[in-house]
């Protein structure tokens, strides 16, 4: 299901519209024109506020009525650990998407359709429906652009199977609506296909919250996520940057336990910093001034200063980044597209496609501001951060258009580079009407 955007932000192209079209919106207008006699309903469509994962249902109901078929069934629910208020919660959803359904099939007529009634007769169970939902939520997939922005939600049975693993040896990515999950590292036979289902910038902690709440298993810490919290979390102290451990999430704020001494004073420093960031974003003015502000706060304070890692620097050169190049200030915007390369080095696995796009935006920048050799050299890293000679399939084999603009760069970042070197050269060369002249004063020097 794509979501809708305003006009600043990106918009799914016009094939997939009309791909949506054909199989979800006509169906949806059909409801609409019903929904008049659908209990409980007046105005607008009822699904319009609906959450996004329930319009997936929705859509997977319509599909599965027209096909008669139902390939969800076989889907993980967790139906039984759910409390009592949210399986109530879920039939009554159930029974507003059967509604509609039925609308959308006519059924509220003067004229029913035996075909029809027969068609939803087949799902027209509130407590089936309302496991389905469930599965919905445990299964469906966020699905992003080519940037990794989130652009929908999608439900893929077969990519359903694949197991969560903090240390993933799979990565999934999107064509369009087409979900393609490739191995991100060499694979020993017999070794479990497992994907993440939780971004590895987060702090485990994090992490593991989100999978006991909305999938219900835990995993067990390891050694590389360990090391990688130890990156995230890290806050500098004093004139010595004696390391504290203070973990921060963008959505719960401080992270961890509570602590004393130069810990408090640490999370001390990490709550204010973020405090300042909420403030500078609910102000009036000029945003990136503010933005700014908080970030010499949070990196260049004598007393405490964010990690080269930190989860809240990372997230802030995010945000400095995207609001300078929103304003064209590319001298600034350069300066963080740097540090959120560089954050984005420590914390992901060389090869992953966060490393790849982050290079890729800087080598942008670096060919915009006549910066050749570093375009180049963000380029090439972008292209082949697994040392290949060929573009690294895991980020670039489902992103062409994207890759064949980064290898155009790095061919125009050489030609301008080359071009400069030539017109240096011909500076420090001396021309041959200087040479002339030169040979014909030594040449007078030599009578006298």
């Amino acid at each position: 299901m794509a979501y809708c955007y305003s006009a600043a932000d990106a918009q799914p192209c016009q094939e997939d519209q009309k791909a949506a079209a054909d199989l979800y919106y006509k169906a949806e207008l059909e409801a609409a024109e019903a929904g008049r006699k659908v209990r409980g309903t007046r105005g607008p469509p009822p699904w319009r506020d609906w959450p996004a994962s329930l319009r997936l249902a929705l859509r997977a109901l319509q599909r599965g009525v027209k096909a008669a078929e139902q390939p969800w069934q076989g889907l993980e629910s967790h139906w039984e650990e759910l409390s009592e208020a949210r399986q109530q919660q879920l039939e009554e959803s159930a029974a507003r998407c059967l509604d509609v359904l039925a609308a959308g099939l006519g059924l509220f007529g003067e004229e029913e359709v035996p075909e029809a009634r027969q068609a939803f007769q087949a799902v027209a169970n509130v407590r089936q429906t309302a496991q389905f939902l469930a599965a919905v939520d445990v299964n469906a997939f966020t699905v992003t652009d080519e940037e990794l922005r989130e652009v929908g939600l999608g439900l893929y049975i077969r990519a359903a199977v694949f197991n969560h693993a903090e240390e993933p040896n799979c990565l999934q990515s999107f064509v369009g609506r087409q979900l393609v999950i490739r191995t991100c590292r060499p694979v020993p036979e017999g070794e479990e296909l497992c994907i993440t289902y939780a971004d590895l910038g987060q702090l485990s902690l994090r992490r593991r919250a989100l999978l006991r709440e909305h999938f219900h298993f835990d995993v067990p810490s390891s050694q590389e996520a360990e090391a990688r919290d130890r990156i995230l979390s890290t806050v500098l102290c004093g004139a010595d940057s004696k390391k504290v451990q203070v973990g921060w999430d963008a959505e719960c704020g401080l992270q961890g336990e509570l602590a004393e001494g130069e810990c408090a004073f640490a999370r001390d420093f990490v709550r204010k910093v973020h405090n300042q960031w909420l403030r500078a974003k609910d102000a009036r003015g000029t945003k990136v001034a503010q933005l700014q502000a908080v970030w010499l706060d949070a990196t260049a304070g004598l007393d405490c200063r964010l990690g080269a890692g930190h989860s809240m620097r990372l997230a802030l050169a995010r945000e400095l980044m995207d609001a300078c190049v929103a304003q064209e200030l590319w001298q600034e915007a350069i300066v963080f597209a740097r540090e959120v390369s560089a954050c984005s080095r420590l914390i992901y696995p060389p090869s992953w496609p966060m490393v790849s796009l982050s290079l890729a935006r800087l080598a942008k920048l670096e060919l915009f501001l006549g910066n050749f050799a570093a375009a180049i050299r963000c380029g090439e890293e972008a292209l082949h951060g697994s040392g290949t000679g060929s573009p690294t399939k895991l980020c670039w084999e489902d992103r062409r258009v994207a890759a064949e603009e980064i290898q155009q760069i790095v061919a125009q970042a050489r030609v301008e580079e080359e071009a400069m070197s030539r017109g240096y050269a011909a500076q420090e060369a001396p021309s041959s009407k200087q040479k002339a002249l030169e040979t014909g004063s030594t040449y007078l020097q030599s009578l006298d």
